[in-house]
């Protein structure tokens, strides 16, 4: 039977764009945003989406949970849903961990939910927030994973990883190195081709040699005044990922600091739509008068040209 009633927790960028097509279809949406800012209430109420006064109401009324939250509150929001599940006795919950999160913590949060009947689903989103329904993908995997392509129906695409819990996460952790990857290594030397007054050149030279590439980060790169520090824990997430399976990590802990230094700056504010403000020249160049990457220990030389030997 398809979902009538779907829960997302929480209507941030991606949980937006997931409401406006699931409404946009007719599925009833609902979320719990008592204890999210006035900019998240606003977005759901402008897509109709239904905000209810409690957890306990959510999971009573859900046919499907859908968590999309940062990294960091993935195990939170978990409990929250697990706890209001208990206390109703509610035995046939889906729920969907659709973060960016470790395969350690998706383990985790299964268990925790698993434990008192919950049907559980590990899944990782991969592509735009704006382009859910234009060639992102919902990749999920575990025992009930199946049950997440009733979601095609709704113009979502769903493909199913494998049987495992943690191999959805996996996937996420591995793809988010390429792209959080790029967008930092990008940033850094953009910051260093500004200081040395060659960002055109720059710009020119590495779509002639690499066509396309920069048209493909361009916005994530926006995307960063805003969404900086939750990228960062994805490189985290990494980082603990490999670790916990006997690897090394290097290039995760070096993306990490250059997204936490943009984070820093304090200079995104998300807009009532999700939508992505500024194009790349322009968020560049507001990187480098807020200094990033500026070593504090010597004076900028916006001016200078480094020396030829």
């Amino acid at each position: 039977m398809a979902f009538q009633r779907i829960a997302i927790l929480s209507i941030g960028e991606m949980g937006y764009h997931w409401a406006r097509i699931l409404t946009s279809r007719g599925v009833e949406v609902l979320t719990y945003a008592k204890d999210r800012s006035e900019t998240t209430r606003k977005r759901a109420e402008t897509i109709g989406v239904k905000c209810l006064p409690s957890m306990n109401r959510l999971v009573r009324d859900a046919d499907l949970i859908v968590s999309i939250v940062v990294p960091f509150a993935a195990k939170r929001v978990a409990s929250k849903v697990a706890k209001a599940t208990a206390k109703l006795g509610r035995k046939d919950l889906l729920y969907l961990d659709a973060n960016a999160i470790s395969p350690m913590t998706a383990d985790e949060i299964a268990k925790t939910l698993t434990a008192i009947g919950v049907n559980f689903v590990d899944g990782c989103i991969i592509g735009s927030a704006a382009k859910m329904d234009k060639g992102a993908v919902v990749y999920v995997s575990g025992p009930q994973a199946a049950r997440m392509q009733e979601l095609d129906s709704y113009g979502l695409s769903v493909k199913v990883l494998g049987p495992k819990v943690s191999q959805a996460s996996a996937f996420k952790v591995v793809y988010a190195g390429l792209t959080k990857g790029l967008q930092g290594l990008f940033v850094e030397l953009f910051m260093g081709a500004k200081n040395f007054g060659l960002l055109d050149e720059i710009l020119q030279r590495y779509e002639e040699s690499f066509p396309g590439l920069l048209e493909k980060v361009t916005s994530s790169i926006v995307a960063l005044r805003i969404h900086a520090g939750r990228r960062a824990e994805e490189m985290d997430e990494l980082k603990r990922t490999f670790n916990h399976y006997g690897m090394d990590a290097f290039m995760a802990p070096a993306v990490k600091k250059v997204l936490q230094s943009i984070a820093a700056l304090e200079i995104g504010k998300a807009s009532e739509t999700g939508a992505r403000d500024g194009d790349l020249l322009g968020t560049v160049e507001l990187f480098f008068q807020k200094g990033l990457l500026q070593n504090s220990s010597n004076a900028r030389a916006t001016s200078a040209s480094p020396s030829v030997g």
